[in-house]
């Protein structure tokens, strides 16, 4: 009865080796197109369509990409970065490249932002460590822009405790100029 069992095992194990080894023959022979090998899933269906090369935007295209980039960037390095010592520079940086909905609301809360930060004494430095265009066209965009930094106030006893952001800004131009219209922190997941 043992012998039985044991032929009966090598057997299977025997068919799943021969059958494993038929399928990497055939998996490897479809990889090869005229003796050189294809880049898994090049011009192959992948089960959405084909994967084809993104053409290289046009140059005008690039460069308004950049400026948008440029302007969110340079938007949240502003926002993000806070003195309670000089709240103003701060401020008037923020107010100098918003419009908008959000220069409104920005300029109503600046005097409470002021006034907290001073009572907490509270003070942030941080940098923009990636930025990305969700969506954008010659009169708009969408960015969104990840800083890492860190914060120091009465809460964290002065010592500074890490800030991580992620923020989103609509972008529209203005006189030539991509000013923030509306910015929005991200959740992170």
């Amino acid at each position: 009865m043992r012998l039985n069992i044991a032929l009966y095992a090598a057997t299977v194990i025997c068919g799943c080796v021969a059958l494993l080894l038929l399928y990497l023959h055939v998996s490897t022979s479809d990889n090869e197109v005229n003796g050189t090998d294809l880049v898994p899933g090049a011009g192959q269906d992948v089960g959405r369509g084909l994967v084809e090369a993104v053409p290289l935007a046009d140059e005008t295209e690039q460069k308004r990409t950049a400026e948008q980039l440029e302007a969110a960037s340079k938007m949240v390095t502003a926002f993000v970065n806070f003195d309670y010592e000089d709240p103003a520079r701060t401020i008037e940086a923020v107010k100098s490249m918003a419009t908008g909905t959000f220069l409104s609301q920005y300029s109503k809360g600046a005097k409470d932002l002021e006034k907290l930060a001073t009572e907490a004494q509270s003070s942030m430095v941080a940098e923009v460590v990636w930025a990305g265009l969700v969506a954008g066209d010659e009169d708009s965009a969408t960015a969104i822009v990840a800083t890492s930094g860190t914060v120091k106030n009465k809460t964290t006893q002065f010592q500074p405790e890490a800030r991580n952001y992620r923020i989103q800004l609509e972008l529209v131009r203005e006189d030539g100029r991509w000013l923030t219209k509306d910015l929005q922190y991200v959740a992170l997941g």
